[in-house]
């Protein structure tokens, strides 16, 4: 516990963001309507995509903590940026850099634990309680983050973005005092070309895996579609920018602290059970026209997929070999977030119309997880 605190302590600084609960409300303020809100999200992929293999090597061969580093130092620059945007052409710059830090974060912490674990302990099988507690910190961080930048952005959206520069600081500075596993270093003897090979290799070793892979990505894509558009359903539904706050930080937050039920996840049935509840707060997001429903439905979306998706991504973590385990948690991340790209296209054409209507992505998303989980080993 000693030897994570740093860690744990950047996980929750790099999560207090202030403007992401308010980011929407900034986006229309500079004339952007739902549809150009998806052309953004669907730059942000590409610069995730582009950025996500090439990063999570980069951490298995430099330096792990180095890369989470540079998470937060792209985070700062993205967050200068986007304040200072007045046109969606330097709102999708300061999404690019943002892509980077998303993508040298993403996976990087979690394998960084899992290594300390097994240097310490000389086995992980309590992974899963110490990822849910580095999620839960986000999580808490979120809750704080959005509660205040929703308070915050009724007097100064530009603000929100702008504070959140100190809180990044703070991160980059635990990210650099952390001790990092020797064991995460193995890979760095190995020739980059046969690395990259075999990174590859490692995610598509067998029919197990890739059934798992494909549970995630769809819960991934649920997540991520419910975290990227739920301010869409306020604006629609003329909530005040306070809501925005309050609503944001349970949405955000709550996902986040859906890893502290990953230790409660074992069985297929609970799963199976969890992805069909998942469904139906989905339906009632399509349905309802009701703010503080509409908000319920979308706090038990997060909720729920975050703790499917640290599940499953904790079993994927369990098949991956040290030396190559940022990196195919990258490819896995990457595969996600190509197949994330035509639907948020689809799902900005059609929330511009409705936003009601394009929940019924979700629906269907949640319907093809249950499907795919019943061919999963239990």
């Amino acid at each position: 516990m000693k030897r994570l605190l740093p860690l744990y302590s950047g996980k929750f600084f790099l999560s207090f963001v202030l403007w992401y609960s308010t980011e929407k409300l900034f986006i229309r303020s500079i004339g952007i309507d739902n549809f150009g809100i998806s052309l953004i999200t669907i730059v942000l992929l590409v610069s995730c995509i582009l950025t996500e293999i090439p990063s999570g090597i980069i951490a298995d061969r430099w330096s792990r903590k180095g890369s989470m580093v540079l998470s937060g130092l792209f985070l700062g620059i993205s967050s200068l940026m986007a304040g200072a945007s007045d046109s969606i052409f330097m709102y999708s710059a300061a999404v690019v850099i943002w892509g980077f830090h998303d993508a040298f974060s993403s996976g990087t912490g979690t394998a960084m634990i899992y290594d300390a674990l097994l240097e310490e302990q000389g086995h992980a099988r309590n992974f899963n309680r110490a990822l849910g507690l580095y999620e839960t910190l986000g999580g808490v961080a979120l809750i704080i983050s959005n509660f205040l930048g929703g308070w915050i952005g009724g007097h100064s959206l530009l603000l929100t973005f702008n504070l959140t520069i100190i809180p990044i600081a703070i991160s980059m500075v635990c990210h650099l005092i952390y001790k990092d596993a020797k064991i995460s270093r193995e890979v760095a003897d190995e020739k980059l070309i046969k690395h990259t090979k075999n990174t590859f290799k490692c995610v598509f070793k067998s029919k197990s895996l890739i059934w798992l892979m494909a549970v995630t990505m769809m819960v991934f894509c649920v997540q991520k579609i419910n975290r990227e558009a739920y301010q869409l359903w306020y604006i629609a539904l003329s909530a005040p920018a306070i809501v925005f706050g309050i609503a944001g930080s349970s949405v955000e937050g709550l996902g986040g602290l859906g890893g502290s039920l990953v230790k409660y996840l074992g069985s297929k049935k609970v799963n199976i059970a969890l992805s069909i509840l998942l469904g139906l707060a989905s339906v009632v997001l399509s349905l309802s026209a009701n703010l503080w429903i509409t908000i319920i439905a979308q706090v038990l979306i997060a909720v729920i997929s975050g703790a499917l998706l640290f599940h499953f991504i904790a079993q994927i973590q369990h098949q991956l070999p040290s030396r190559y385990r940022v990196g195919s948690g990258s490819v896995i991340t990457a595969v996600g977030r190509i197949i994330l790209m035509p639907l948020i296209f689809i799902f900005g054409i059609i929330s511009n119309q409705n936003v009601f209507a394009a929940g019924w992505m979700l629906v269907a998303l949640s319907i093809s997880a249950v499907i795919v989980q019943l061919k999963l080993d239990e």
